[in-house]
């Protein structure tokens, strides 16, 4: 017999949204003020976990004195979801660099660059603001966004980012609703990312009782602390789990083509990679030294010369274009029997045939945004194509892999630019593809996994799925509003010192003064990662032994954030091979409360010195960059 499943609760909605804007704040000023541990750049965004951990406090409190009152457990994950979207659309490769795209492009042209000769004119003036009176106070501070003056200006773009950001998360929802069957019912997906919200809301409160979990807490608890201590009091000591790094040590040719190589302990990368398959775990570490040796070999027959040698990120967008057709490709015959279905008048949760109707309104209400822009339409279709291509193998890698980062270094502008050549792009396309370069710049904070992983709880707790689409999709209007409204309400206050817009405008001005053709070496590098992940793919299906997952190569080989990782995730891999090896699955069940508990005791202690930089202006410990 089936379970029912439970109504998504309207107290639940509410708590969500009145939490969105309080987690926001709390995101742009970091950003803007610190620039340092950004919650976002992390896969489980642990402002949202500590969010978890206040509620969870208090609801313990009620369960005691009303407990008729107590949250329940679907409505403790409804929130993790609201604050998981919400915090992704304000994050790192997001609005953070939409904001400075809408203002930067007039702000930081001066006559050497000739930006007003060059793109203004393209520049959508419903897009974009150009008033300089306003831009002053939004760059220099000392000032507030709450005048009538600032409000005019700052409003329509408001308006009209949140519209095309809503149609973009709505297409990404609508994917999410096809591909969750398959992914969560039939191939059953880990999801790693999501054990931890899972685990410490469950109603039998059984992670907070564990001594394993508090032995974990204490272990990434007190290293934080003591480090903590030690930046305020300089001769407290120091537990140096950031220092060591071998790269230094091989100076002789061609090993010295290894370069940077950090042994760093990271308590949440350490958690994060126990819930890893070992599979996953192994393949990370041993593509990221197979990257290294790439390097050395590389420098040792003096293949160094060679263009980009021996990576490029057209091999990364290759190899995640790959993934993502061959996932597709695994669950050919489930979307086949929605598309067979589509004309049928009744609807079901086995063919979600609205989604699919979804998905191309979504998608035409995309292209023609973009055509008003001044994108072509063609262009249009094959960025979004691309795009929501490298969204799929972005979402998969997470629901399977659940690595401690998303980065991703290949985009869909750099893809349009390295086939088509910008000769092939007429000015008005190339400028709307610099204004698109804000929502992927390095997808740390890609929106589409967060929307999968709603769906994966909504089973895990019997959600009512169908009613979690429509609070994501408010909760991406009140979260990107949000978003915008602490962002100028920080900037106004503290000034913006971010140029994370200007870089994509001096793209922008290359492309115009150097027009190139197809980028023949990087259409060979994409077609090298595009066929190495097709062969990693088909031999794990051929073996059932085979140790080298596919997903694994594209982030050991894509991402710099691995350098920081990488030691932290086989430390994982070692203990984890060790506790089966000895105990078998038992002792494994037995450790797992402790892995969580050093993911617990990172983001608790070391996001409370965070908070506390934020309130007190003072210099605290980073547990992470």
């Amino acid at each position: 017999m089936t379970t029912p499943h439970t109504n998504v609760t309207p107290r639940a909605i509410v708590l969500g949204i009145l939490l969105i804007p309080v987690n926001t704040y709390f995101i742009m000023w970091n950003h803007l003020k610190y620039w340092s541990t950004l919650p976002t750049t992390i896969s489980l965004i642990y402002n949202a976990i500590i969010s978890l951990i206040i509620l969870v406090s208090l609801n313990f409190l009620i369960q005691r004195f009303a407990p008729r009152f107590a949250l329940k457990h679907g409505e403790f994950m409804t929130v993790y979801v609201m604050l998981s979207v919400s915090s992704a659309l304000a994050g790192h490769d997001m609005i953070q660099t939409v904001m400075p795209t809408i203002s930067d492009g007039f702000w930081f042209a001066t006559p050497e660059n000739e930006w007003k000769q060059l793109f203004w004119r393209h520049l959508p003036s419903w897009m974009v603001v150009d008033n300089f009176s306003t831009l002053e106070g939004f760059y220099e501070g000392e000032s507030t966004f709450y005048t009538p003056h600032h409000f005019r200006h700052w409003i329509w773009p408001t308006v009209w980012w949140t519209a095309f950001l809503t149609g973009l998360t709505w297409v990404m929802i609508c994917l999410s609703v096809l591909l969750k069957k398959q992914w969560i019912e039939h191939e059953r997906l880990s999801y790693p990312i999501i054990q931890l919200p899972l685990e410490m809301t469950r109603p039998d409160g059984r992670l907070f009782k564990s001594k394993m979990m508090w032995l974990g807490f204490a272990i990434a608890g007190g290293i934080d602390l003591i480090n903590g201590l030690h930046v305020f009091f300089p001769v407290f000591p120091e537990i140096p789990v950031r220092q060591a790094e071998i790269g230094h040590y091989f100076t002789e040719k061609p090993w010295n083509a290894m370069g940077w190589t950090p042994l760093y302990i990271l308590s949440f990368a350490v958690g994060l990679g126990f819930l890893m398959s070992l599979e996953m775990s192994f393949s990370i570490w041993f593509f990221y030294f197979f990257w290294k040796f790439e390097r050395v070999l590389g420098k040792a027959l003096g293949l160094a010369a060679l263009p980009r040698f021996p990576y490029d990120q057209s091999q990364v967008m290759g190899g995640y274009l790959a993934l993502s057709c061959l996932a597709l490709y695994g669950g050919r015959r489930y979307l086949l029997s929605i598309f067979k279905n589509l004309f049928r008048s009744e609807d079901d949760e086995g063919h979600p045939r609205w989604a699919v109707w979804g998905l191309i309104g979504g998608l035409i209400f995309l292209l023609t945004f973009s055509y008003r822009g001044g994108m072509s339409l063609w262009t249009a279709g094959f960025y979004f194509l691309f795009y929501y291509l490298l969204s799929i193998g972005i979402t998969r890698v997470r629901a399977e892999v659940g690595p401690p980062t998303n980065e991703v270094s290949a985009t869909p502008h750099d893809f349009l630019v390295d086939v088509f050549g910008s000769r092939q792009l007429v000015l008005p396309s190339l400028t709307m593809i610099r204004l698109y370069m804000t929502f992927n710049r390095g997808s740390r904070a890609h929106v589409m996994p967060h929307t999968l992983e709603g769906f994966k709880v909504a089973d895990a707790v019997r959600l009512d799925a169908r009613r979690l689409v429509w609070v994501m999709v408010l909760t991406t209007i009140t979260g990107t509003l949000a978003a915008f409204w602490a962002y100028l309400d920080v900037g106004y206050r503290i000034g913006v010192v971010s140029d994370l817009g200007v870089g994509g405008y001096n793209a922008l001005r290359g492309w115009i003064y150097h027009p190139t053709d197809t980028d023949l070496v990087s259409v060979a590098f994409m077609g090298v990662g595009a066929l190495f992940v097709g062969l990693l793919w088909w031999l794990r299906t051929l073996f059932s032994l085979w140790p080298f997952h596919p997903a694994a190569y594209v982030i050991g080989s894509s991402s710099w954030t691995v350098g920081w990782l990488w030691f932290s995730i086989f430390i994982s891999w070692t203990v984890k091979v060790t506790l089966l090896k000895v105990g078998g699955i038992r002792l494994y069940r037995k450790a797992y409360p402790l892995f969580l508990g050093l993911l617990l005791g990172e983001f608790t202690i070391g996001g409370a010195w965070v908070l506390i930089r934020l309130f007190f202006g003072v210099t605290v410990y980073s547990f992470y960059r």
